[in-house]
C-alpha cells in the first residue's frame, strides 16, 4: 500500500502563529512560508535555528485540512 503524498510541511511558533519563512523571517500567511520537503529537513532546520515549541503543518494529498504535531526541539 502506497503512503499519501506530503503536500505541506511549514514550521508555525506554537506561541506567536506565525510560520517561518525560508529567509528566516516570520509571517502570518501560510502561503508565504516556506514548504519543506520533509520532516528531517524541518526539524534539522529548527534545531539548527534553536527554535523550541514549534508545530509542524502537514497536509497529505487527499486531505482536507492541516494536521499539527507539536515538536520540542532541544
Amino acid at each position: 500500500m502506497q503512503q499519501p503524498a506530503l503536500t505541506r510541511l511549514l514550521v508555525r511558533n506554537a506561541r506567536s502563529q506565525k510560520f517561518l519563512k525560508a529567509a528566516g523571517g516570520w509571517t502570518k500567511e501560510a502561503e508565504a512560508a516556506w514548504n519543506f520537503p520533509n520532516p528531517v529537513n524541518a526539524i534539522h532546520t529548527c534545531m539548527a535555528k534553536g527554535l523550541r515549541q514549534v508545530e509542524l503543518v502537514v497536509r497529505f494529498e487527499g486531505d482536507s485540512g492541516d494536521r499539527r504535531l507539536v515538536v520540542n526541539c532541544r
